[in-house]
């Protein structure tokens, strides 16, 4: 029979953790603090703006790092260049981010964390999966609540209704079947407790067991098993991170000029800035990149590719200038050399770089400006050449160079003609890393560790039996406090029937 009297409440309401209440000491309170997300972004934050400030900031190369003197005057440089804030990039490492104390340290620091956050979402995870053991759970008395110990809070409710526990087990039920994909119901005869020994009939055993309807709904069981992936495949990245950072060498030259060569020990590569002559009249310059016994001609554009698990990066620079006889005669020097050549690479970093080229046997002189043409493309700059006799300090003559070209340069036995080719410095880079087959493995885990966020995890574990007099006590115990409210207002709204 249905009444329509209201329900009465004999044990009073818990809507905080009761089992489970923290113990607030020092090892409880460093937990929630390692556990706490917030350390982690900032950490995250600073890795990140180092490694974008490596790509904006100019690197030491690889090679220096055994040359203790070559790098301190190669930092040196680069801290006066960078003016002010200079000296404040050096100490804090940023010239060589990837091998910088203050960035292992927060690599390390965030590993850590990262351990902390993948323990604790594993813990949950064994958690959820052990939920329906608690439902078999028969050594407590009837009445009292089934022990949970998760590691988060949970909250507890338990009241005394007169309606019978079936009934109670069924509006339950009905609740959380809107919500949980997973729903487990038990029947099991348990001992009663005190009060309720009290309460039976005289004719009854008061040890006689009594019945108890046990219900459990779990959302997101799926999703608890894939969350500690996430920060698995974290610490995998951040671990390939610092393995590179031991494992990994970097070869850097100076832009390579027409005819240059550049070979690194560690790395065993060599490179050169070739010259090669398809046809009579036309230059065609490649790079010749060599590895133990493979060997690659690649043209003057940018692009990545890899010798024997050296990856050589090819970027064209600054503009160069291309000077030669057209009789292949060794007549062309720079100031201080002694020996002349037929051909000369002549490099102009930045606009209004000048270089001095001379005609020993000739007793001229030509001075090289490079002219910045407004344009975003630095290969768009030309070049004023100024031709000196002697010790004249005025030109005899002038010319722009645009394109490849010859110009008839005038000398004390006649005119002489050069030409002049522009064609870019070259900007290389090798290094070795660890195989990228093995980031793979590390994004695999970020993916599937992020389906996991997709929707919250929840459970609902309820327990119905007799309740003296002619009442029915129910406890509920949730991580889900939506849920559990709607809860205790439907069974709190509903008419009650006398068990």
């Amino acid at each position: 029979m249905i009444e329509m009297n209201p329900p009465v409440r004999d044990v009073a309401e818990e809507a905080d953790a009761t089992d489970a209440q923290p113990a607030w000491n020092w090892f409880d309170a460093l937990w929630t603090a390692l556990l706490d997300p917030r350390p982690l972004v900032v950490i995250a934050a600073l890795l990140l703006a180092s490694i974008l400030l490596s790509v904006r900031v100019p690197q030491m190369p690889g090679q220096l790092r055994g040359e203790p003197l070559a790098a301190d005057r190669w930092l040196t440089t680069m801290t006066e260049t960078l003016g002010a804030g200079g000296p404040l990039l050096r100490a804090s490492g940023m010239f060589d981010v990837l091998h910088s104390p203050l960035f292992h340290l927060l690599l390390w620091a965030a590993i850590f964390l990262l351990l902390v956050h993948t323990a604790h979402a594993t813990w949950i995870a064994l958690h959820f999966r052990r939920l329906p053991a608690v439902l078999d759970n028969t050594t407590l008395h009837g009445g009292d609540p089934l022990p949970m110990t998760m590691p988060f809070g949970v909250m507890r409710w338990r009241a005394a209704l007169s309606a019978s526990p079936v009934a109670l087990s069924a509006a339950v039920a009905t609740q959380v079947s809107a919500w949980a994909t997973h729903l487990e119901q038990r029947t099991l005869r348990v001992l009663p407790s005190a009060p309720q020994s009290e309460g039976m009939d005289p004719a009854v055993d008061a040890h006689a067991p009594i019945l108890e309807e046990r219900l459990l709904g779990v959302r997101g069981l799926l999703e608890t098993a894939l969350r500690p992936l996430l920060p698995a495949g974290m610490i995998l990245a951040l671990l390939l991170v610092w393995w590179y950072s031991m494992i990994g060498h970097q070869f850097t030259p100076d832009p390579l000029l027409p005819g240059a060569r550049a070979s690194d020990a560690v790395l065993g590569v060599t490179f050169e800035y070739a010259l090669t002559y398809p046809q009579p009249g036309v230059i065609g310059p490649v790079l010749k990149a060599n590895k133990g016994e493979t060997q690659r001609v690649l043209p003057l554009m940018r692009g990545d590719v890899t010798l024997d698990g050296v990856v050589v990066s090819l970027q064209p620079g600054a503009p160069s200038l291309l000077v030669r006889t057209l009789d292949d005669a060794p007549l062309l020097a720079q100031p201080g050399q002694s020996a002349t050549a037929a051909v000369l690479g002549l490099g102009f970093p930045n606009p209004s770089s000048e270089q001095t080229l001379i005609l020993p046997q000739h007793g001229v002189g030509m001075r090289i400006i490079r002219q910045d043409n407004a344009t975003t493309s630095a290969a768009d700059d030309s070049f004023v050449v100024e031709v000196f006799q002697g010790d004249s300090e005025q030109p005899i003559q002038r010319f722009t160079i645009r394109d490849s070209q010859v110009e008839r340069i005038q000398t004390p036995v006649g005119e002489m003609p050069l030409g002049f080719v522009p064609v870019p410095m070259l900007q290389v880079q090798a290094y070795s890393a660890p195989n990228h087959w093995l980031l793979l493995p590390a994004a695999l885990l970020l993916l599937a560790g992020a389906l996991g966020f997709r929707r919250r995890p929840a459970f609902l574990l309820a327990q119905a039996g007799p309740w003296p007099v002619e009442r029915s006590v129910v406890i509920i115990q949730t991580d889900h406090a939506v849920a559990l409210e709607t809860l205790r207002r439907v069974i709190e709204a509903e008419p009650q029937e006398t068990p």
